[in-house]
């Protein structure tokens, strides 16, 4: 039996929490950027003082979901890298502990899919209302 590829542990680590860094970078620096534009003083205003700053936090979302799609895509490669490990014997394998890097690789699987999610959701308002509404 050809024992499989081991996983590397960055790629492992990427798709544990590329989506949810992306998400939270998403979060922040979209709030910042659009609640300094439609919020610079104590009143707010109609509509944004900073003109591209609508556009600027749909790129910011673009490239958040481009990361986070990354990471689920990275976790899928890891899932199907790793799901024969657990059967072969540990004298095919270069992996003392397969269950675990599985166990990460499923993990990392779950968590990009409900990040990717949520980096999608967030994005939603950007389309469906003005900027400062």
């Amino acid at each position: 039996m050809i024992a499989p590829a081991p996983v590397s542990l960055p790629r492992l680590w990427f798709g544990l929490f590329g989506a949810p860094a992306a998400w939270a970078l998403q979060l922040i620096a979209n709030y910042a950027i659009v609640a300094h534009a439609c919020y610079p003083a104590t009143v707010p205003l109609a509509h944004p003082v900073i003109a591209s700053a609508h556009g600027l936090a749909i790129a910011i979302s673009f490239a958040c979901l481009l990361v986070a799609v990354s990471a689920l895509l990275a976790a899928r490669g890891s899932v199907r890298q790793t799901s024969d490990v657990g059967r072969s014997t540990p004298a095919d394998t270069r992996d003392a502990r397969p269950g675990r890097t599985h166990f990460m690789a499923v993990a990392g699987l779950i968590v990009s899919v409900l990040f990717t999610f949520a980096v999608l959701m967030s994005s939603l308002p950007l389309f469906a209302r003005p900027a400062c509404g």
